[in-house]
């Protein structure tokens, strides 16, 4: 007990006790310095896990062998986590009615409720470019999240869910809302889509005032000094007035689950609809996702500390939302 007194206690005790002991205890030079253990910064696991995805696996189209390895490599690193990993396989039709298969990959973290958050993003991309904006970015995050939760309590189970054939027609996420039953509806008390992280000028946080997960995040986000712009659900429903059916968070608006989706972009350039995300003069017109400019490498050189700035407080922002965040029904 003496050995954790105070320094001058903890001298006098210490001397005859390494002097009995000196042939198997090997003396410590008081010079020593020990240098604090200091964990990585919010990113640093992501942007390897983006290092994998977009540059050396590259562009992953829905239905391709690179799509099935990055389904692989993400179920790999769940396992590697400690999670039991389920797959959901599936099959899609192509625009020229061609069948190919895909597959979506969910872990689940258990938290002290059994209401449920889904944390979602798409690991496909198109052929153009490496997709590390659009969505290995988000995968990215999606990964390294689940590591810094994995021995961390929750007030809620938090559902992992990386989807394939996005691209396509959002085929991975209607299919995983297609399969869960009332009960896991109704349990389901929010899904934060992670879609285009990296590239935008803005990063806004899309969903209705009032809706908790979407309070949440916000709360979060002044309380961590990280900058966000708003936009409501109907600001991203087509010009008619119907559900815009441009990303995975669709799938569960239809289905009644409550949503927030956090996306880079621009909403005062180009047509000021939120499709233009930089600038005019970079990229293709303003756009990074969907071109050959959508790399690791145009976006650093472009806009550099952007990725890891973004990786950075996006991982943090979530992180503190999924550990602090506490509704009526926790």
């Amino acid at each position: 007990m003496l050995l954790f007194c105070s320094t001058t206690s903890a001298d006098v005790t210490l001397a005859p006790v390494l002097q009995e002991n000196a042939d198997i205890l090997p003396l410590i030079e008081s010079n020593t310095q020990y240098e604090p253990y200091i964990a990585p910064p919010y990113g640093s696991i992501a942007r390897g896990y983006l290092t994998a995805l977009s540059d050396d696996i590259g562009a992953r189209n829905p239905g391709s062998l690179e799509e099935q390895e990055t389904s692989a490599f993400i179920r790999s690193a769940l396992e590697d986590i400690g999670y039991t990993v389920e797959t959901q396989p599936f099959s899609f039709e192509t625009e020229d009615d061609e069948t190919l298969d895909s597959v979506n990959v969910i872990a689940e973290k258990k938290g002290l409720s059994n209401k449920t958050i889904l944390v979602g993003a798409h690991y496909d991309s198109v052929d153009d470019g490496d997709g590390a904006d659009d969505n290995a970015a988000s995968v990215a995050v999606l990964l390294e999240l689940a590591e810094q939760l994995q021995d961390t309590k929750t007030p809620y189970t938090i559902l992992f869910a990386v989807f394939g054939a996005e691209e396509a027609d959002l085929d991975g996420s209607r299919y995983y809302v297609q399969q869960i039953d009332q009960t896991e509806r109704k349990n389901t008390i929010g899904m934060i889509n992670l879609d285009s992280l990296i590239a935008g000028d803005i990063l806004y946080l899309y969903g209705d005032k009032g809706v908790f997960i979407r309070d949440c995040i916000y709360t979060t986000a002044s309380d961590d000094d990280i900058v966000l712009e708003t936009r409501t659900a109907r600001e991203l429903d087509d010009p008619d007035g119907t559900p815009c059916e441009c990303a995975d968070y669709s799938p569960f608006q239809k289905a009644g689950i409550p949503f927030a989706y956090l996306e880079a972009t621009n909403w005062n350039e180009g047509e000021e609809d939120g499709l233009t995300q930089v600038e005019m003069k970079y990229g293709e017109d303003g756009l990074i996702r969907h071109t050959r400019f959508d790399t690791t490498a145009y976006i650093d050189s472009t806009f550099p500390g952007r990725i890891d700035e973004r990786l950075s407080e996006i991982t943090r922002l979530l992180y503190d939302s999924l550990t602090g965040c506490k509704g009526p029904d926790t």
